[in-house]
């Protein structure tokens, strides 16, 4: 009785290696390399944010389908290049965002203190004058005043300035005003410009008055002229801005 023969396991043919090796890469690798290179977006806006956070997801996503996997797929090393990207990109974004925003605002109060002192100590025309582009402003004395004088719509623009709530009781009161900054009430950004509005209360004339609230509206702008970014006083107002309270 002739012994039952054992077959021998089929060797693969050179060419066929590759194939029998072979592992598809994870779309949801791919999908995170691509977000993560994309992230940097948030570098012009912080309004981008969700792309290096859905980068991060989909990572973490991709990361636990190659494990679950049990080595069908491929794909770990892009996963958490993606990864690697998204985070910094996130973190620089934000934090280059928040200096800027902070670097803003202490210029915009700069401006605006400057503009309210001048009030309070009643230099209303060189005040006003923050109301235009540095580039057209008269900040000789005796230029600023022959300006007012013989400049009838000029002289009409300063009248009206004066005259409006807020900016007078600042004239009158003076120091006593006891102006104070509350805060940044809102910040805005378009292509070559920043606007920010800037909160402050004063103490009105009357011995029982509460303290009033103004609005300084401060422009960032550039200048094509001088090829830079100039500041000036954009309006100012005592009751809230629409959308700010």
């Amino acid at each position: 009785m002739s012994a039952p023969s054992i077959s021998k396991p089929h060797s693969l043919l050179p060419d066929e290696q590759p194939v029998a090796h072979y592992r598809s890469v994870a779309p949801l690798a791919v999908v995170t390399l691509v977000l993560g290179f994309s992230s940097a977006l948030i570098l012009t806006t912080p309004l981008l944010a969700p792309v290096p956070v859905a980068a991060i997801v989909v990572g973490i996503a991709a990361l636990r389908a190659i494990r679950a996997s049990g080595g069908q797929l491929a794909g770990r090393a892009p996963a958490i290049a993606g990864l690697c990207l998204a985070t910094f990109f996130l973190g620089f974004g934000l934090s280059r965002h928040l200096a800027r925003q902070s670097a803003l605002e202490q210029r915009a109060r700069e401006m605006a203190d400057v503009f309210l002192r001048l009030l309070q100590e009643g230099r209303s025309q060189e005040a006003h004058q923050f109301r235009l582009s540095p580039v057209l402003r008269i900040t000789a004395p005796e230029a600023l005043v022959e300006h007012y004088e013989k400049n009838v719509e000029a002289a009409k623009e300063l009248q009206t300035f004066v005259s409006s709530t807020g900016i007078k009781d600042l004239i009158v009161r003076g120091w006593e005003a006891d102006v104070q900054f509350v805060g940044v009430s809102s910040a805005t950004r378009d292509t070559n410009s920043d606007m920010l509005i800037l909160k402050y209360s004063y103490l009105p004339a009357g011995e029982a008055a509460s303290r009033q609230f103004l609005w300084l509206h401060i422009n960032r702008k550039y200048d094509e002229s001088t090829k830079r970014h100039e500041w000036e006083v954009g309006g100012i107002q005592n009751s809230p801005p629409m959308g700010t309270e």
